[in-house]
């Protein structure tokens, strides 16, 4: 019934309720997802007298939040971008730091290593000097372990920032499935569910943001589902599932991310997880601290690879021949949990391998390399015998056995850094001198002479004997034929290919000759021989004091040796530093920029939700005089 009693009294109750409301914004202006609360008035339903309708005060409509669901929106998708790529920066940074910094990178030892080595080319038969360039390698050697030690202690860290990250998603969803429940619970009674409630979902769900992708739905009951990373269900009503951290079913050190659902199916989502500190973790791994680790093993496996074959060749200071200087990691081989059968892999090319990892796989007929950075399709040449292995990048592959859906992750240069070690410890040993002399007879009436000549292949274990070694003789025709040596040694091309037991003589080409069970030996002839000229290969004897073979391993530092051929030692390490630092770049640059959009997003969604002080007190000072208006009005 329309009076002025009522009218009055529903004012004083309406203004009452919106000062209850202000006080309780000025309350938690520092309340983290806190949103502005508003009241909203209706006027009540007029009565009817005579002259028309009366009216009968004013009642609440609805007490409502300030919140805009769009700016809402942008500020997760901008905090989710900005954790992914600050995370990848800090983490990328710290590799930046050490691998480019010249007391902790490789490029110094590698450095005094080669330096040594022309200390040796220098004065060959020094002891001392020998022994400084055994001390050297041995410190570049744990100059190569102590980093890729210090990478692993990276994937440790890595892996249990996996499991802590996940952990905490788990806490979240497990939180927003509850307060789904009392939204679901509540949203059924009069009034809906409590502004508050509905703050702390989106709290959580901000929360949630930091360390992926979100999205949401909201039901018609009130409650939130909650997809995370590229739309994997999270939470679904008052339902919700896990994440996990598992190994990879070949490779235990490299976590896969899952998502357990309560039915008990588990799905890989490794590669779905984007965005956010989880997002960048995973992005870093791939992109920076495996690439990281297989080039810095793939620099050791180079270094010792093509130090091991020239070193081979030499002759050392008690008159033998050469062995490997350095100890190489084979590939890393891992197996499927239900393989039948085996392969054997090793290096048919160090200068063309990658810093990839792959997966071999069998269907039953044919089997299939992929490159697991790329995800593309790697040719298989070869048959995958013994006679006749595969090869692709850099690998050579025997297949042992094999069963149906046999399949294999391949790390071929993973090891290579901690792997590396020496085989040479006494300074007698280092191969200094070259194995094959060349000289031209004393009878010789031409102008023709035979340069020093190295032994640029070693394929046995025979030294060539002394008298009479090889004997090469200028023939009519312009010809330089084979007349002496042992059984089988022939000219061969570039490729290895037989040219048989003569070729043309041209004043200044390089000439290869194969020596059965010693190797290939190269060499150049000047001048203008006269038919019947006879020049000699022989053992080098008696030549320790010798430095062309350490002459040649000194011009191992500088010559283009990897990446195909294109690249030195110091040029592959360089490109290493420069790669993660242009990641590292990016990352920062990306990082400023989602942090400046960040920002703004931020400053637009609290200009709509955000408690504002003065505003709030000014209208405590409205309300106020409306309630005492009120009272008056009943007085």
């Amino acid at each position: 019934m329309a009076s002025i009693i009522n009218t009055g009294i529903s004012a004083l109750n309406a203004f009452k309720r919106q000062m209850e409301t202000t006080g309780h914004n000025i309350a938690n202006v520092n309340t983290p997802g806190y949103s502005r609360q508003q009241v909203q008035f209706t006027a009540r339903e007029g009565e009817a007298i005579p002259q028309g309708y009366i009216g009968s005060g004013v009642e609440i409509a609805s007490i409502t939040r300030s919140y805009d669901a769009y700016l809402s929106t942008r500020v997760r998708d901008y905090t989710s971008s900005y954790e992914e790529f600050n995370v990848y920066r800090n983490r990328a940074n710290q590799i930046d730091n050490v691998i480019a910094d010249a007391s902790a990178g490789i490029d110094s030892s590698l450095q005094q290593f080669f330096a040594s080595v022309n200390d040796v080319a220098d004065d060959p038969t020094s002891i001392p000097a020998r022994s400084v360039m055994i001390d050297r390698a041995n410190q570049l050697n744990d100059r190569f372990a102590s980093l890729d030690g210090w990478l692993e202690d990276m994937r440790h860290q890595l892996n249990q920032d996996f499991e802590r990250q996940t952990n905490e998603i788990n806490a979240l969803a497990r939180s927003l499935a509850d307060v789904n429940n009392r939204v679901r619970t509540l949203s059924g009674s009069t009034g809906g569910a409590p502004n508050d409630i509905l703050d702390e979902r989106d709290r959580l769900i901000d929360e949630l943001s930091q360390y992926t992708n979100v999205s949401t739905l909201e039901q018609d009951d009130g409650t939130m589902n909650v997809f995370v990373g590229t739309g994997q269900a999270l939470v679904v009503g008052v339902t919700y599932n896990t994440l996990g951290v598992i190994d990879n079913p070949e490779a235990a050190d490299h976590k896969e991310l899952v998502i357990r659902q309560p039915g008990g199916l588990v799905v890989n989502v490794t590669k779905q997880m984007t965005g956010g500190s989880l997002g960048g973790l995973v992005r870093f791994r791939d992109e920076v601290l495996d690439e990281s680790q297989n080039a810095l093993g793939r620099m050791a496996l180079g270094v010792a690879s093509f130090f091991n074959a020239e070193h081979r060749t030499g002759m050392d200071l008690d008159g033998d021949l050469g062995s490997d200087f350095f100890s190489m990691a084979a590939p890393e081989v891992l197996a499927g949990a239900g393989n039948g059968g085996t392969i054997s892999v090793g290096f048919d090319n160090v200068a063309n391998l990658t810093t990839h990892d792959y997966q071999m796989a069998f269907d039953g007929a044919s089997w299939s390399l992929t490159d697991l950075d790329t995800g593309a399709n790697v040719a298989l040449s070869g048959a995958g015998t013994v006679a006749s292995p595969f090869v692709a990048d850099g690998m050579s592959i025997v297949v042992n056995s094999a069963v149906a859906d046999d399949s294999y992750r391949l790390r071929p240069t993973r090891d290579g850094a901690s792997g590396i070690g020496l085989l040479v410890t006494n300074a007698r040993d280092v191969a200094a001198a070259e194995l094959v002399s060349t000289s031209a007879a004393a009878a010789n009436s031409g102008t023709g002479e035979i340069g020093a000549g190295a032994l640029t292949t070693r394929s046995g274990n025979t030294k060539l004997p002394t008298p009479p070694g090889i004997a090469i003789d200028f023939q009519s025709g312009n010809q330089l034929g084979l007349t002496a040596g042992p059984a089988g040694t022939q000219f061969v091309d570039a490729n290895g290919s037989a040219l048989g037991a003569s070729v043309a003589f041209v004043p200044g080409q390089t000439y290869r000759v194969d020596i059965p069970n010693l190797g290939v030996y190269d060499f150049t002839m000047t001048g203008s021989p006269a038919v019947g000229d006879t020049f000699n290969l022989s053992d080098n004897t008696g030549g320790v004091g010798d430095n062309r073979n350490a002459r040649r391993l000194a011009d191992l530092q500088t010559a283009n040796l990897m990446l195909g051929g294109t690249a030195s030692f110091a040029d592959t390490y360089g490109a290493l530093i420069a790669d993660v630092g242009t990641k590292t770049y990016q990352a920062g640059s990306n990082a400023g920029m989602q942090e400046s959009l960040l920002a703004q997003a931020e400053a637009a969604k609290s200009e709509v939700s955000g408690v504002n002080l003065d505003e709030e007190a000014a209208d405590l000072l409205r309300f106020q005089q409306a309630y005492q208006a009120a009272a008056q009005v009943i007085n």
